[in-house]
């Protein structure tokens, strides 16, 4: 059998048309068409990767005496290093799904004691209904991950070391800010994103001071596709100092507008006066633009403050002699 039919009996086994096999061989069909007539021989480097391709050693298609000299070697190289990268791949692809599969079983567990601690136990929060209702640790871990498959363990591990710490601290800011105001308003998930965005942006610091290995066509992919990841993570940021500075001015109007209703109410019942909790416009502070987050919060808990100072100074204007 000559090396032309042995390449036409092998590509039928695997099921190639001479199309497919020129294709991924990078050359013409009219090529194949000549060896498998007889017509031409491959050079060294298509016999090579005709071998390969066809997964049969070298001397099946041109046998012992036909061999250019040292093409055995160069196959043999070619066979291990294949075999080395296929190996290298696996490895690593079998890394990065015991590291995702670590990171998610790190929240999992963050998620169970939280649920332990602060639904079973009655353990009083501030953050964690919160954090359920915007699916946060989803969330998180789902960052934590991305930064794990590009390499970023030091961003992810600081992003998780944010959120162990974030819970209680922010827990126990925001209830002490919540035992001190008037209107008892939560901040405490604006205390857990100042916690978690502060050790993740160390950790990206870390990142960058860190020694990088010489970059390769995998790095560079990495390098673009954690660029996008940052520049997601900023528009994120933004958007939470955005929502937290508008809701921090709602709650100082709400303060103050509960304050003065409390003062108005209080002193219509001490003047006797029946209780009238309507808000009209010389009520409001000339400095509040109307509309903005402070007139809101003004608006809506001055008339609650009204209510709560007329109840409480009316039994004492009723026993005043």
């Amino acid at each position: 059998m000559t090396m032309g039919e042995k390449i036409r009996q092998l590509r039928k086994e695997k099921g190639l048309t001479q199309d497919a096999l020129a294709e991924a061989l990078g050359i013409s069909r009219q090529a194949v068409a000549k060896w498998e007539s007889g017509q031409s021989a491959p050079a060294t480097e298509n016999l090579l990767k005709l071998a390969a391709l066809l997964e049969v050693p070298l001397e099946v298609l041109a046998g012992p005496a036909a061999q250019p000299p040292g093409a055995l070697e160069e196959y043999a190289r070619m066979k291990l290093e294949q075999e080395r990268r296929r190996q290298a791949a696996k490895a690593a692809l079998g890394a990065r799904l015991r590291g995702c599969a670590a990171v998610a079983a790190g929240y999992l567990a963050v998620y169970l004691v939280c649920l332990a601690v602060f639904y079973l136990a009655g353990i009083k929060s501030c953050v964690w209904g919160w954090m359920q209702s915007c699916h946060v640790l989803a969330v998180t871990c789902l960052v934590h991950l991305a930064f794990w498959l590009l390499g970023r363990r030091r961003a992810g591990g600081a992003l998780l070391a944010g959120t162990l710490a974030a819970i209680p601290l922010a827990n126990a800011a925001g209830l002490a800010v919540m035992e001190r105001t008037l209107t008892g308003r939560n901040y405490g998930w604006m205390f857990y994103l100042a916690v978690v965005f502060a050790c993740l942006a160390a950790g990206c610091l870390w990142e960058l001071l860190a020694p990088k290995a010489k970059a390769g066509p995998v790095s560079r992919r990495r390098g673009a596709a954690g660029a996008g990841l940052a520049a997601a993570l900023v528009i994120l940021f933004l958007a939470c100092a955005f929502w937290s500075v508008r809701q921090l001015r709602y709650g100082l109007g709400a303060e103050a507008g509960y304050r003065q209703g409390y003062a108005a109410g209080a002193a219509d019942a001490r003047a006797g006066d029946p209780p009238d909790a309507s808000l009209s416009a010389d009520r409001f502070p000339a400095h509040y633009t109307f509309g903005s987050s402070p007139f809101k919060g003004y608006a809506v808990y001055w008339p609650a403050g009204y209510r709560a100072g007329y109840d409480a100074q009316a039994p004492l204007a009723g026993q005043a002699p």
